[in-house]
């Protein structure tokens, strides 16, 4: 009977924190003054049907619902969430905004989700992974992403955000919160081609370049002194 009691107290938390979590996400999302920096035209374009591996840090996981929502809707994009308690309620979180997720991470179904997000390219849909979740070190890329980029034939879309008013978590990554009105920038990345054919010493260069990619999209120290966005509607 504990046992039965427990369950349904988690269930209707996950539900609660799904519910209040993606509230939350909309509310301060809609109040940010949003420039887009698009590198190469990625989001212009109306052709949805080559899949990619969208790739950002662990710590800006909290605003890309929303800005998938609003500036890449018309994209079918399945997320990478680990098999943890943690991940459950993330993943209650993002099916309120529409994305489906795989469950699994290098401890912990690792192998499952790989073979699962495969087939999810094949089938058309994109990927969405933190590639140095879940657990860190922070900013540092694991090859796993570069790997699925290589079997798939999927270009890697390095991707960020930056706000200049913000709330940072003493988490292991360093959790950014925006708060609300905040000018913001979403930057989208030039896509990166990988190849299955360098053999091991290939990926672990591509992973690097990711990592160095997704690094020189970060904000310089003064960016939150000197930005002044141009609004995007």
């Amino acid at each position: 009977m504990a046992d039965f009691i427990f369950n349904v107290l988690k269930k209707i938390r996950n539900l609660l924190v799904g519910a209040v979590g993606a509230f939350l996400i909309r509310l301060i999302g809609s109040t940010l003054q949003i420039q887009v920096k698009d590198d190469s035209g990625f989001l212009s374009q109306t052709n949805a049907a080559t899949p990619v591996i969208f790739a950002f840090w662990h710590n800006r996981m909290f605003l890309m619902p929303y800005l998938h929502r609003r500036f890449l809707h018309g994209r079918r994009v399945i997320c990478l969430v680990s098999a943890s308690q943690d991940g459950e309620m993330i993943a209650r979180v993002l099916a309120r905004f529409g994305l489906a997720t795989v469950r699994g991470s290098s401890s912990r179904r690792g192998k499952e989700a790989f073979r699962e997000l495969t087939e999810n390219l094949r089938q058309g849909w994109d990927v969405a992974i933190t590639p140095d979740g879940p657990r860190g070190p922070r900013h540092q890329a694991h090859v796993g992403v570069v790997g699925l980029a290589a079997l798939s034939g999927c270009s890697l879309i390095p991707a960020t955000w930056m706000v200049k008013w913000k709330i940072e978590l003493p988490s292991w990554d360093r959790f950014i919160i925006p708060l609300p009105f905040s000018p913001c920038i979403f930057h989208v990345g030039q896509p990166l081609p990988i190849t299955d054919a360098a053999g091991e010493k290939g990926l672990d260069e591509s992973r690097r370049t990711l990592e160095t990619r997704l690094m020189e999209m970060e904000p310089n120290p003064k960016f939150s002194r000197t930005f002044q966005p141009s609004i995007s509607t």
